[in-house]
């Protein structure tokens, strides 16, 4: 997962930049310069439920055929579209296994929206890009108060009104909102909500270090609006916990039992401990209870849109431009080493969705309610590209 890319910017100003070709850092910035698959196969991930339905991706049109790119070898495709469509068929294909299998998009905001066009024009409003939002249960933001550039930092109040300024646009398409500051202090997290009240939003304020989701709050000590209810849909989620890197933990077991002890109502978490150990079904069946005893929503983390090269699918001989769809290495990688990726490539679609091998199948497989969407972001840095 990699942070937002852009700030600071007028909603206006952007969608006009999108319309151009450019995307929000672009504009903003002003042109700023693990295991195999035989593991995984064996795995509990892809045991305890019926098989899953065989997918095969229909004919890409926005593959641009090598040597038909531009001049600087940048592919011909709708980067934006292209991000919309791969999440729209991914959502399709889930749904159509489990039609209660929530899809959370994380930030990527401008995709909610696009610029009508007409014959002459592009007008000058923004309308709701409503197949993309259709496959959607709820969005992620991460950083709209608390930490966007630094742990513990107010975030620019430019910044917060362009975030804001989206959530409330789309706030009657019926999505769940969930936003994650980067704040230990009580008052930061009181005033936090109070600008949330109207849009209905689960908020978790993450600890330090840093922005590195590595562990479980401490402040408040119990979650807001604790509660002994049976939680079977992120709908009904009174709070949540969002824990990414499970490293300081130590073991699985250590690392387990530590979300076991919480009465979060939604649990987002990476599928595999330190990104390589994947969880089992047994400890799923631990981390479906609350400590009051009720069953709650698990859902997992997963980054759609770059290859983390400690992750299972990632093969030893893989560089950049072998497969075709593996690009150059990416820079600003939240934990470790990525590579970006033609996520619009079949054969990368194939890896992450469509069949019970696929990273999606497995996770569904394993008993997850829902899938957080990382790596969204990534259609602006092809634009930039």
């Amino acid at each position: 997962m990699t942070a937002r890319n852009g700030k600071k910017a007028h909603n206006n100003a952007a969608a006009h930049t999108a319309a151009n070709g450019l995307s929000r850092r672009r504009f903003i910035e002003g042109g700023i310069a693990g295991l195999s698959a035989a593991l995984l196969s064996g795995s509990p991930m892809l045991v305890h439920a019926q098989a899953l339905e065989p997918f095969t991706p229909p004919p890409n049109s926005l593959t641009a055929p090598k040597g038909l790119g531009t001049d600087d070898n940048k592919p011909k495709v709708d980067f934006t579209q292209a991000m919309r469509d791969y999440v729209i068929g991914l959502s399709r294909w889930a749904k159509g296994y489990r039609s209660d299998f929530s899809i959370i998009a994380m930030n990527a905001l401008e995709l909610t929206e696009f610029l009508e066009t007409t014959l002459f024009a592009a007008r000058g409003t923004a309308e709701p890009a409503r197949d993309y939002l259709r496959a959607l249960d709820g969005i992620l933001v991460e950083a709209p108060f608390y930490g966007y550039d630094t742990y513990g930092a107010a975030t620019d109040s430019e910044e917060t009104k362009y975030i804001l300024g989206y959530l409330e646009r789309i706030k009657l398409e019926g999505l769940q909102y969930l936003i994650v500051d980067y704040t230990n202090k009580t008052a930061d997290m009181q005033k936090a909500r109070r600008q949330l009240s109207d849009l209905d939003a689960l908020y978790y304020a993450a600890p330090p270090p840093d922005k590195q989701l590595s562990s479980l709050a401490s402040v408040p000590s119990n979650p807001i609006g604790s509660n002994p209810h049976i939680i079977d849909n992120i709908r009904n989620s009174k709070n949540f916990a969002m824990v990414l890197d499970s490293s300081p933990y130590g073991t699985k077991a250590a690392y387990i039992d530590a979300l076991t002890a919480t009465n979060y109502d939604t649990l987002i978490i990476d599928p595999f401990h330190r990104g390589t150990i994947p969880l089992t079904y047994d400890d799923m069946k631990r981390l479906r209870y609350k400590r009051v005893g009720t069953p709650r929503t698990i859902l997992a983390y997963i980054n759609v849109a770059t290859a983390e090269t400690y992750r299972y699918y990632w093969q030893s001989a893989w560089r950049a431009g072998s497969p075709d769809f593996i690009s150059e290495g990416n820079l600003t990688a939240r934990w470790g080493q990525e590579h970006h990726v033609q996520y619009w490539s079949p054969e990368w679609q194939r890896l992450i969705y469509g069949s019970e091998g696929s990273y999606l199948g497995g996770i569904m497989k394993l008993g997850f309610d829902g899938v957080v969407l990382g790596g969204l972001d990534e259609y602006s840095w092809w634009l930039d590209y």
